[in-house]
């Protein structure tokens, strides 16, 4: 027919895929395993680059026992920092926020 000869499959298929639509970002990603693991790989946490070396040392206290040291930066800035596995909370200097972590806590 004349109307068959008029339609160009491949330029309703481009039409199709630009068009905007509304849906739960579940959706997508329940129809593409592809995507899906795309969008995982974005977010997940990078790890450091082959060179970057982490030293870390115990240290014993009175109190709470076995405790980790580490040396670490934050936006180039060195950092000693005492880990605490068990902790609930993380404390840190008031001075050394307001000066080299710059974020926002809960106080």
């Amino acid at each position: 027919s004349d109307i068959v000869a008029k339609i160009k499959p491949e330029k309703i298929l481009e039409t199709v895929l630009r068009t905007p639509i509304q849906l739960e970002v579940g959706e997508l990603l329940g129809t593409s395993r592809e995507l899906s693991g795309i969008l995982a790989n974005a977010i997940k946490p990078k790890s450091l680059p082959n060179d970057s070396k982490i030293e870390a040392h115990s240290v014993w206290t009175k109190t709470r026992g076995l405790l980790i040291k580490i040396a670490m930066h934050c936006d180039g800035q060195a950092i000693n920092a005492i880990i605490d596995t068990g902790s609930q909370l993380n404390i840190v200097n008031k001075h050394v926020w307001k000066t080299i972590i710059n974020r926002p806590i809960d106080i």
